[in-house]
């Protein structure tokens, strides 16, 4: 084996550990990153149904008010029909 092999075999060799050094940091720090982004997003979920939990209409004023709304449309609408005649 000439000194240019020996130095490739040992080059190939390191780099195939520093590969596998890396592999293994992504893998536990990528794992740990994924982890914070998930819990993250579950927080800004949770603040987000929140904020829209408080300012939403309540289920039975959102029923009333487009009726009342028609109501006072169709009594205003009566009275400019009759006025007009």
């Amino acid at each position: 084996m000439s000194k240019t092999d020996s130095i490739k075999q040992v080059t190939h060799e390191d780099l195939q550990a520093l590969k596998s050094h890396i592999e293994n940091l992504l893998h536990t720090h990528g794992k740990q990153a994924l982890h914070d982004a998930a819990g993250k997003a579950e927080h800004m979920i949770s603040n987000a149904r929140e904020t829209i939990a408080e300012h939403a209409p309540k289920s039975g004023c959102s029923k009333v008010r487009p009726l009342a709304a028609i109501a006072i449309f169709s009594v205003i609408s009566y009275f400019l029909g009759r006025a007009t005649k």
